[in-house]
């Protein structure tokens, strides 16, 4: 009994040791990005001064992403150094948990910070969708109802924390709410893809194909929906090796929308007049007969020396 308990415990030390390195790593990569996409934003294009909701949704998910990294770094060294008597008492330090300031501390920055996410995402979908609330009603339904679960999740960790051995019932919010998050993902996932899709012509697929590629990934956040597919299968089944999945969720939480945000800041994304229009309206032009024949894409918009027309609504 003793040997197993001793290696679950330095299985426990290994694991809570690599995924806070996983997730260090991971956050530099995000530091790079945000600091590049932030120079952007500021000087390159200064799309701040029009959106500033999404300039300061940029800053808030880096710092609630870092300050996960840190609540982490925070047990880790709590566990090795000043509960590092011995090797079974950093594994039973790190096995019963945080404290209640740390372990809220990084519920409350995962939580909002993928409420923000979600948000960044669904005002994408919406920007391609010409405006459209009706189509991200239900993305917005879904975050909404998602993050009051989260918090809902945080109260009942709470109560466990302050009374580990009460009689008392708590309900595990997280599978619900992790859930309804790739709910609303999946939908603008598939939303934005569709639109991007439909609003190209086969000639450009053909022509753009990798381009079009990379545009879908990164404008769908399609690795940001990867990894909460990831994660929830070992969520569902309370494997401690969930760590892993969930540290690079809290850091592509932030960099999924922040790639977007980079695409639109550097003129990497289609301008939002390209989305003003409708599938139809994604048709070839002929010039009449006995002229110069010019075959030209319009996406909603003008093509050269043609006179302005109001694009059609959805």
């Amino acid at each position: 009994m003793s040997n197993s308990t001793d290696n679950g415990l330095a299985f426990v030390r290994i694991v809570y040791l690599q995924e806070t390195f996983v997730q260090l790593w991971m956050n530099g990569i995000y530091t790079g990005l945000f600091f590049v996409t932030l120079y952007g934003m500021v000087f390159k294009r200064p799309i701040y001064r029009t959106t500033p909701g999404l300039f300061v949704a940029l800053i808030m998910m880096y710092i609630l992403s870092t300050v996960h990294v840190i609540s982490d770094w925070i047990l880790l060294k709590r566990g090795f150094i000043d509960n590092g008597e011995t090797p079974d008492s950093t594994g039973t330090y790190l096995f019963e948990g945080a404290p209640l300031w740390l372990a809220m501390t990084s519920a409350v920055a995962l939580t909002v910070n993928t409420m923000i996410a979600d948000f960044v995402l669904i005002w994408r979908c919406w920007t391609m969708w010409n405006h459209n609330w009706v189509v991200v009603t239900l993305p917005i339904l879904c975050t909404l109802a998602g993050t009051a679960l989260g918090f809902a999740d945080i109260h009942e960790q709470a109560q466990f924390i302050i009374n580990p051995d009460a009689d008392v019932t708590y309900f595990n919010f997280a599978t619900p709410y992790f859930s309804l998050s790739l709910v609303t993902t999946c939908l603008a996932t598939i939303l934005i893809i569709y639109r991007i899709f439909m609003m190209s012509d086969s000639e450009t697929r053909k022509a753009r194909g990798y381009t079009r590629v990379i545009e879908i990934i990164v404008e769908s956040a399609f690795l940001y929906s990867v990894t909460l597919i990831v994660f929830l299968p070992y969520l569902v089944e309370s494997s401690i090796d969930d760590g892993y999945p969930q540290v690079v969720l809290a850091q592509m939480t932030g960099i999924a929308p922040t790639l977007i945000v980079a695409r639109v800041t550097f003129g990497l994304a289609r301008p939002d007049e390209t989305w003003q229009g409708t599938m139809s309206s994604i048709r070839m032009r002929s010039m009449p007969s006995g002229s110069r024949v010019t075959n030209t894409v319009a996406f909603g918009g003008l093509s050269d020396g043609s006179h302005a027309s109001k694009p059609e609504s959805f």
